[in-house]
């Protein structure tokens, strides 16, 4: 299991940011311009592709509003 946006999901072996993303499967969420943390730690765009989420982890992920 880990913890996405504190909602509890079941976690696979080898999954990646990219992975997660897909299984959301929310709309709103364009991959472009999210934002995300794995236990705190800002994960860069391009490297959602390679960086592994272990079991136990706790996964924020946001997308950047632009106000006025």
């Amino acid at each position: 299991m880990i913890k996405v946006n504190d909602d509890v999901l079941d976690w696979k072996d080898g999954m990646t940011v990219v992975d997660l993303l897909n299984l959301m499967e929310y709309p709103e969420y364009n991959f472009p311009i999210m934002v995300v943390s794995i236990n705190g730690k800002h994960i860069p765009n391009d490297k959602y592709a390679e960086t592994l989420i272990s079991k136990g982890d706790e996964v924020k992920v946001m997308q950047p509003l632009a106000g006025g």
